[in-house]
């Protein structure tokens, strides 16, 4: 049975989710087990650049009986502002986007210190190796800086901490240095894979996403919780006719109620899915 943009048979394949490596709230493996217990079909394990995951979701896939697509969020700059691409079905071991992943590594440390340097001037004195321990082995990001000033009690909760200091407004707010979509491509292209610019919303302009295709994109991301039935359809349309592949997930992250409805109930079929895997590139070899 179909409704709309939410589908209930057992062909779906959730393309936007995120674990404990990034900023999600289950493990990779953890992730896989709720999605088989969701009725998915698949799964792409989408954390913010980083690959870290890919290979305890692959593992609990095949354990589950779910197929994991290699996947990734990356931050990446356009002219005028800061976009998020979803790479998929790149070769995860690929050396030149595993150079590429962790410069990106570096930005995302380098980001958080002058976060946490900007908190310091503001009055509360929290070190960089706190946040770094509460995000362990993830990619730093502001959740896990929110989470230690909440441990530490500069705070109510991590939610007080963006809404007073790390939201794009905030006092404390540092945008991440991130490459330009057309590098960003390239590395996934290189590794034999395709990028996908997530969640457009009411925010992206035709001439933007007409900008992206000229440098390589090879999708949009139509199905997400942000878009309605009428965002749906535009975008729709609009990959049509610029010969782009559709894409969609629940961006689950497993904080809130919301999110686990979503998971088994937003994404795409296994046939849209097979359209996606034919838009890879060639794998390049690295030297």
């Amino acid at each position: 049975m179909r409704q709309g943009h939410l589908f209930e048979d057992h062909g779906l394949v959730d393309l936007h989710t995120h674990s404990t490596c990034s900023d999600g709230a289950l493990s990779p493996a953890a992730l896989v087990r709720r999605a088989s217990a969701k009725g998915l079909s698949g799964l792409a394990l989408t954390d913010h650049d980083t690959l870290r995951g890919i290979r305890e979701a692959a593992a609990a896939g095949v354990e589950h009986g779910v197929e994991v697509v290699p996947g990734v969020e990356l931050s990446v700059r356009l002219p005028r502002r800061v976009v998020h691409l979803l790479g998929y079905f790149f070769d995860p071991d690929h050396a030149g986007l595993a150079a590429f992943m962790q410069a990106f590594d570096a930005l995302r440390v380098e980001r958080a210190t002058a976060i946490v340097g900007r908190l310091q001037k503001l009055g509360i004195p929290l070190a960089i190796e706190e946040v770094l321990e509460v995000a362990q082995d993830a990619s730093v990001g502001r959740p896990h800086i929110a989470r230690a000033m909440a441990h530490r009690k500069f705070v109510g909760s991590p939610e007080e901490a963006f809404a007073r200091y790390l939201n794009d407004a905030g006092s404390a707010y540092v945008p991440i240095d991130c490459p330009p979509a057309r590098d960003a491509l390239e590395a996934l292209h290189a590794a034999g894979g395709i990028g996908v610019l997530a969640h457009p919303g009411h925010w992206t302009s035709d001439h933007e996403v007409r900008s992206l295709k000229s440098d390589g994109l090879d999708g949009l991301e139509t199905i997400h919780p942000s878009h309605d039935t009428s965002l749906i359809d535009y975008y729709r349309r609009l990959a049509r006719t610029l010969g782009l592949v559709e894409t969609g997930g629940s961006d689950f992250h497993g904080y809130r109620s919301q999110d686990d409805h979503r998971l088994g109930r937003l994404g795409i079929t296994v046939e849209a899915l097979a359209r996606a895997r034919a838009a890879r590139s060639p794998l390049v070899p690295v030297a």
